[in-house]
């Protein structure tokens, strides 16, 4: 049977370099997060000053209905534009300002995983986030991942590197990634974080 072109291009691509930063990105991530967990519970007035501006951050996005519900829609579009800009970000040469994002989505998880350790609700915390997490966080590596290899192939071409791809070329293959592969991780990831998680966390009231 005849490999597709399309099949082909994202082989090429997946082995000229995106499969090294979705691995280096997964170790960032589960690194960063333990580290943020690790330092939030020996520290419990850091602790409680990030669950207060998280909370506030959270509020500040309007992600629930006029009811006090999750908003799928508001929710998946959230998502969705976090991960364009996210893998956008990779435009720009020599700047890896994905290292920003990266940092604050994994301190994020760090302190409400510490905060949850420190009140005795770990279960709750687990409930909360692995339904939706087992897509929305992948999602979210692949995005972070996608940005530093454009980032490389960008700057490769400031270098004169024909064999890198253009920046039009990138713009395309950011869209087409977003599109056929975060799209839908980030869809069923809304899915269930608007409908399934609230009624797993009622669980525990």
């Amino acid at each position: 049977m005849k490999e597709s072109s399309a099949y082909k291009e994202w082989k090429a691509v997946w082995d000229s370099g995106l499969d090294a930063e979705v691995r280096r990105c997964t170790w960032s991530f589960l690194i960063l997060v333990v580290i943020a967990l690790v330092v939030h519970l020996l520290f419990p007035q850091l602790r409680e000053r990030a669950v207060s501006q998280i909370i506030t951050l959270m509020t500040g996005k309007e992600l629930t209905t006029a009811s006090g519900h999750i908003s799928f829609l508001a929710l998946f579009v959230n998502n969705v534009q976090a991960c364009a800009l996210i893998m956008l970000y990779g435009l720009l040469p020599y700047i890896r300002l994905t290292a920003i994002p990266l940092g604050l989505n994994t301190a994020l998880i760090g302190v409400l995983a510490a905060n949850s350790v420190a009140r005795g609700e770990l279960l709750m915390f687990l409930t909360g986030i692995l339904p939706h997490g087992i897509f929305e966080l992948p999602a979210l590596v692949l995005a972070f991942a996608m940005s530093l290899f454009v980032c490389g192939q960008v700057s490769r071409r400031c270098k004169k590197d024909q064999s890198a791809l253009s920046t039009l070329n990138c713009i395309a293959l950011i869209s087409r990634f977003l599109f056929l592969v975060l799209v839908p991780l980030l869809f069923i990831a809304a899915l269930i974080e608007a409908w399934v998680t609230p009624a797993l966390l009622l669980l525990f009231q």
